[in-house]
């Protein structure tokens, strides 16, 4: 028995949605880039990965799986997002390319940013539902809660380390 009763309902998903958009903006991008650019074939390998691993995990037979999937989509997105990043660099943007393209490499970038943040959301409310469901298994549970903890931990270095520098002046 499948999991879900809509085959497409993932076609309601904001994570979908906007990875499509995602797509769509990444094939109009690396049209603007020049045919020697290394980073156009990964670009749009990455984006149609994202909505790709969105759509092949919801077909699994299992929250487990689609949480696997959906992860999937999370790394692709997140090379897209350091590609987009790298486009718009110093040192590599080139200003014959244009504004048009600089703006669609800009919004690229946010895109992405925004899916990621998405996407993390799609897996955390899964887990929930795997613990309510008592589908999570407890060695699972527990891993999940020490890298939550493992993450508040760093999360917290990152604005004490920043706050200090700040305290301490130039």
């Amino acid at each position: 028995m499948l999991p879900y009763k809509n085959p497409l309902a993932y076609k309601q998903l904001r994570t979908w949605q906007q990875a499509n958009e995602i797509l769509r903006l990444t094939e109009e991008f690396i049209k603007t880039l020049p045919h020697n650019e290394p980073a156009k074939s990964h670009m749009d390998r990455s984006a149609r990965s994202t909505v790709r691993n969105i759509e092949e995990g919801f077909r699994r037979t299992s929250t487990r799986e689609y949480i696997n999937f959906l992860g999937f989509s999370a790394g692709s997105n997140e090379e897209l997002m350091a590609d987009y990043e790298h486009c718009l660099s110093p040192g590599h943007f080139n200003p014959h390319w244009g504004e048009e393209s600089q703006a669609m490499a800009e919004r690229g970038f946010w895109l992405c940013k925004g899916e990621g943040k998405m996407l993390f959301n799609q897996i955390k409310a899964l887990e929930r539902k795997m613990i309510t469901e008592k589908t999570l298994s407890a060695s699972e549970n527990a891993r999940r809660a020490m890298k939550e903890n493992k993450e508040r931990q760093e999360e917290f270095n990152k604005y004490l380390k920043g706050f200090l520098r700040d305290k301490k002046g130039p």
